[in-house]
């Protein structure tokens, strides 16, 4: 039987920095994918939010018949748009970061290169 195992030297230097570049790359694709799932859940709850206070603002609206109190409940409304506004631009300024700081090339990477260079 032929045997096509790889016996020049450095070839199993090679493959381990290979094989921790992948292990690497798949820990972080997995970080990266946790952190857009939490993302997204938290954009759908703002949306459910955002949803519901427009509800409950057109019900106040169209329940009360004084000029002043329609008057203050867009008023309260629009407090509660702006603040909610100001977090999740916070929010997703934080999310950008967080999702910034994963690099695939990080100085493992960059030892497993010069590791496969050495070998070659």
């Amino acid at each position: 039987m032929t045997d096509y195992r790889d016996n020049r030297p450095g070839a199993g230097v090679v493959a381990e920095a290979i094989q921790s570049y992948a292990q690497r790359a798949i820990a972080v694709q997995s970080e990266f994918s946790e952190k857009l799932i939490r993302a997204n859940q938290h954009w759908f709850e703002q949306m459910q939010i955002e949803s519901n206070e427009a509800w409950e603002v057109f019900r106040k609206f169209n329940s009360t018949a004084s000029v002043a109190e329609k008057i203050t409940t867009l008023q309260d409304w629009m407090k509660g748009i702006t603040t909610r506004s100001a977090q999740d631009a916070t929010y997703a300024i934080e999310t950008a970061r967080s999702l910034g700081k994963l690099n695939l090339f990080a100085q493992r990477t960059g030892d497993a290169a010069e590791t496969i260079q050495k070998a070659a």
